[in-house]
This record gives C-alpha cells, structure tokens and sequence, in this order.
C-alpha cells in the first residue's frame, strides 16, 4: 500500500513504532542524507519528537505566523518553522510554549532562534532550535502555512515526519515512512546483536 492511503490507525502506529527507535538508526534508514544541519539542535536534555509537520515560513525575526499556526495544527503535530537561520531574535518563549502544550502539540522545529529555554524546558515542551537570544521578536509578518519549507539543509511538506533526539532532527517523507521505519528497526535490531557480540569478546578477554 502506498503511504498516502494508510489509516489513521496504521500511521499511529508507525508513529509508535518510531518512538522505539534512535533517531540515528532512522537517519541511517534514510541514506544518510536526510539529516537536517546540526546546527539545528535539541533545545534541552530529554526533549524528543516523533510527529507530523505543520509548516511555517516567516520573516526572520517574526513570529506572527506561529501564532497563527497554534491554533491551526492540529493536536500531536509539531510546527517545523523555517526562520531564515535568524539568530538575532527569538520565535519562541514560555508564553508560546505554553500555549502549544495547551492545544496538545508535539513541540517546535524551528531554523531560527527561542528564548526562556529553563521555562519551555520545565513546561515539558520539546523545542529544537538553531539559537537562543533574549530579543523578543516582532508580530507583523508577513507568513505562509502548511507550504514546503527549507529545514537545515532540508525540504519539508506539510505532514512530512520530524523524529529528533539527542542527536538532531531527521525528516521522514511521507511517502517513505513506512519503508523507513522497517528499514530503521532491522539496523537496530543489527546493532543489538553487534553490541551482544562485542559485549562477549569482553567478557573472553
């Protein structure tokens, strides 16, 4: 069956099965070319995603759009925004953070910059992000929703799959993630066994 006319249950539970799995296993899946930069990275320790992308393209330095966007994605999807690689001013913070947790997102991937990370980080919002600075941002756009968008070296569409970790941000086409997630649990499968292996040779020594 081709990806585009799975179920909802049938991509839930691939979503599931995605959660089992190291992110580098996935990137490995993926041909190793589907990383997004690791400039891009995770924004405090234990953050995780597995989710759907809602797609946000914004003026660097302005976060109007992601306002929007709140209360447009739906629930368990993450808003994957692309900020221009924008350092100087901050997307995210608390406020917004806490309004995403709110509407039960699944975080933020964002190629700019947040702020509050202590706050976001006690809140349990998972943010990915490429910087952090106090400056505010401004409100006045201009902004599209649910378009492609770059990511660190990478096309996003529009309910694409994010999965990140500890190691950064791998982006799933929908159209492979089946493929990809029986692809990623034989190579963790294969480092089980080579970690069993090793793990003997230790003990003969």
């Amino acid at each position: 069956m081709d990806d585009v006319e799975l179920t909802r249950g049938e991509i839930d539970n691939l979503l599931n099965r995605l959660w089992r799995l190291p992110v580098a296993n996935v990137a490995d899946a993926m041909d190793r070319i589907s990383a997004v930069d690791s400039g891009i990275r995770q924004m405090w320790h234990g953050a995780r995603i597995v989710a759907r992308a809602y797609t946000v393209l914004t003026r660097s330095g302005d976060n109007q759009g992601i306002h929007e966007a709140l209360d447009r994605a739906a629930p368990g999807e993450v808003l994957v925004v692309n900020g221009f690689g924008d350092p100087s001013r901050a997307l995210i913070g608390e406020l917004v953070a806490g309004r995403a947790k709110a509407n039960r997102l699944a975080g933020f991937v964002i190629d700019g910059a947040i702020r509050d990370v202590e706050e976001i980080e006690r809140l349990g919002v998972a943010v990915f992000a490429r910087a952090v600075t106090p400056a505010g941002p401004y409100k006045m756009g201009p902004y599209l929703h649910q378009v492609p968008v770059a990511l660190g070296g990478q096309c996003v569409l529009p309910g694409d799959v994010i999965v990140a970790d500890a190691d950064g941000v791998v982006v799933i086409p929908f159209h492979r993630l089946s493929d990809t997630v029986t692809a990623a649990e034989q190579i963790q499968a294969n480092e089980v066994e080579k970690k069993a292996a090793i793990s003997q040779l230790a003990k003969d020594v």
